[in-house]
């Protein structure tokens, strides 16, 4: 496990790398010191050698908290962490003891909802599982828990975790709000019920040593106290109390940024805020989206763009466009002949025609955040399944395995074509978002991009103890490092305070 002792030592033994002791944070009473900037597991492959790259450069640079859960890329974000975590260990570029690693678990998507399901039909089945929607289970019973957290030490190639965290346990809520009918006291009463066994359950792990301290990941944390969904911090510190008076309830993580700033604003936990109870309480403090917002039921992306001229970009449309149309008509004519019966013809015809689907991206999209969602949960995982069941599949097809070569290419330059459209008329919001926050903080014109103003005020707040980036990419963990060396700002709370963007 991670020591207080090791954290330290971490920063000790990257001196040279000259991260200033503003950057460096204590993770409530965990006691663990910890970059003010931790990794963030979502999105990150486990076959993925730029995501590996990103993260070995983020540990050898001066971060040194991983947070993953169970459902991230159905396991893979874990796969890809234990996988480096293992070889780095190995080489002694880092030490176990230095390294705080934090996983979540609750959501039954993919591998777990085939899991949940046989169980059921072999008459196993996991009690208290909320049926929230077709493609998306939760469950937080221990016997479910029991099961996860093996997986997840077997992905992560450890014996414990540092942080074990329920994951939006508030699934309960929401779908008792949308399809029961019962009134807020009676869910609520049953919410807490549930997070009690589960508690129990994470005192048992810690005395077992599986983990070292548990707590939750809620999106609803900072919510208003009427809210049906409402996760109440005052209500979870008396569930764990009575169970023990010494705990090891010691972590929260929660959404906050510059448009969602509840955990500071609403008294929602006995006349305090949830920042002021959580410090009072002397808890683990780790924020997530602190780059994407949720702001007038859409999401917000807070950061800086490629700009790109617009009629360089009609023109390399039109090209990608007709490479595609080539590949996916040569796919059509010849090669579909090539697939097994078991295969689903049509389907593949239908994911295989982005020349059709996408010949009129430029105007389709309402904009960045629309087309991004599309691309990275549509059109992404559909195309690049295939192409991968091809290649491990038709190894002898050289002819097929040579097409899945040139179209995932192509695939990769077309779509690119199209972020940069989308990302160029996202840059004129980038502007108004920059000028906002040096309007409040003059300093923050020394920091080049949104993302880094983002997360310098942020990380000059002092009830925050990490927060939570994706840094799936090198040139992102470097932008991270330029937020972190950079002085603190005096006036974050101000900034949070008064940023009212409309």
């Amino acid at each position: 496990m991670a020591t207080p002792e090791g954290t330290r030592s971490y920063f000790q033994r990257l001196e040279n790398k000259n991260i200033p002791e503003h950057a460096i944070k204590t993770l409530g009473s965990t006691n663990f010191h910890v970059s003010n900037i931790g990794f963030g597991g979502y999105r990150v492959h486990h076959n993925s050698i730029e995501h590996a790259k990103a993260l070995r450069y983020a540990l050898l640079n001066g971060f040194n908290l991983i947070d993953t859960s169970s459902n991230y890329t159905d396991g893979g974000s874990e796969m890809l962490i234990g996988n480096l975590l293992d070889e780095m260990l190995e080489r002694e570029e880092i030490y176990r003891e230095e390294i705080v690693i934090i996983s979540k678990v609750g959501y039954i998507q993919g591998q777990n909802m085939e899991l949940v399901k046989q169980a059921a039909a072999d008459g196993t089945s996991f009690p208290e599982v909320v049926e929230y929607q077709d493609t998306c289970w939760h469950c937080i019973h221990p016997d479910f828990l029991e099961n996860q957290l093996s997986l997840t030490l077997e992905r992560l190639r450890v014996s414990a975790l540092d942080v074990y965290l329920l994951h939006n346990p508030e699934y309960y809520l929401s779908d008792k709000q949308r399809h029961n009918g019962i009134d807020i006291e009676e869910a609520q009463k049953s919410y807490y019920q549930r997070l009690g066994k589960a508690f129990e359950w994470m005192e048992e792990k810690v005395a077992e040593g599986k983990i070292k301290a548990y707590g939750i990941s809620s999106n609803t944390l900072p919510a208003k106290q009427n809210d049906f969904q409402f996760t109440s911090l005052e209500e979870i510190i008396k569930t764990a109390k009575n169970i023990s008076s010494q705990n090891y309830f010691k972590v929260i993580q929660f959404p906050f940024n510059l448009f969602e700033v509840g955990a500071l604003t609403e008294k929602n936990n006995a006349g305090q805020t949830l920042l002021d109870f959580a410090k009072h309480h002397n808890l683990g403090t780790l924020i997530n989206r602190p780059l994407n917002a949720t702001f007038n039921n859409r999401m917000v992306r807070i950061a800086s763009f490629r700009e790109s001229e617009a009629n360089a970009l009609i023109d390399a449309f039109h090209k990608k466009l007709v490479t595609l149309q080539r590949l996916e008509k040569q796919f059509a004519d010849k090669l579909i002949k090539k697939m097994p019966r078991e295969v689903n013809t049509e389907l593949v015809t239908k994911i295989f025609s982005l020349s059709t689907n996408l010949k009129d991206a430029f105007t389709i999209f309402e904009d960045w955040e629309h087309w991004d969602h599309i691309k990275q949960n549509m059109i992404l995982p559909q195309n690049f399944s295939l192409l991968t069941y091809f290649t491990n599949n038709f190894k002898e097809e050289k002819d097929l395995t040579k097409w899945a070569e040139t179209y995932g290419s192509a695939v990769v330059d077309f779509l690119d074509i199209i972020t940069r459209k989308y990302e160029n008329d996202a840059q004129e919001r980038t502007f108004k978002l920059s000028g906002r926050l040096k309007s409040l903080n003059e300093t923050l014109a020394d920091s080049e991009t949104l993302s880094q103003q983002a997360l310098r005020v942020l990380t000059s707040m002092n009830k925050i103890d990490c927060t939570l980036l994706g840094m799936r990419r090198i040139p992102y963990v470097e932008d991270a490092l330029m937020a972190m060396k950079a002085p603190l700002l005096e006036n974050a709370e101000d900034i949070l305070l008064k940023f009212n963007f409309e």
